[in-house]
């Protein structure tokens, strides 16, 4: 997010100059990337952008929306590269929900297939994707082990 932050704010300045110099398409850079800046500054608050996993699940947020997931819900976590006009943009964590889960069909179905996944987190979170997704995965699978045991997860490290 400083990165971005940083991308904008130099973008802005660059367009401020522009302006300066009697450029008018000045006003459309600096303007443009201008709307940039709050976003990235809220996204920096501790309580907007989050993964926490917990014993039932695991529960993330964006911009102050909050999305939980249950471990039982889940069937595979994986990772996908998004891309725009065809170029890699980035990294991310996907997964698939078991066959019993039925809300939000017709998202999921449309979510799959233009990434390969029906959910995915809007961020790596300071970890790459693969690392990440490994990371969600063997949480899941000590959650599965555990409740065939009938036993609480053990507490993240």
């Amino acid at each position: 997010m400083i990165w971005l932050l940083l991308l904008c704010s130099t973008f802005t300045a660059i367009g401020g100059w522009m302006v300066i110099d009697g450029q008018k398409m000045g006003w459309f850079c600096g303007g443009f990337f201008a709307l940039g800046l709050p976003i990235f500054l809220i996204q920096m608050h501790p309580k907007a952008s989050f993964l926490t996993v917990s014993e039932d699940g695991f529960k993330f947020s964006s911009l102050f929306r909050k999305t939980h997931c249950r471990w039982s819900d889940i069937a595979v976590f994986g990772t996908y590269t998004l891309r725009q006009n065809g170029l890699p943009v980035g990294n991310f964590v996907g997964f698939d929900f078991v066959s019993e889960y039925q809300s939000s069909s017709k998202m999921r179905a449309a979510s799959k297939a233009m990434v390969g996944f029906e959910g995915g987190l809007p961020d790596t979170y300071g970890l790459k994707a693969e690392d990440l997704s490994q990371l969600l995965a063997s949480y899941h699978a000590e959650w599965t082990r555990n409740k065939e045991r009938n036993q609480p997860l053990e507490p993240m490290r």
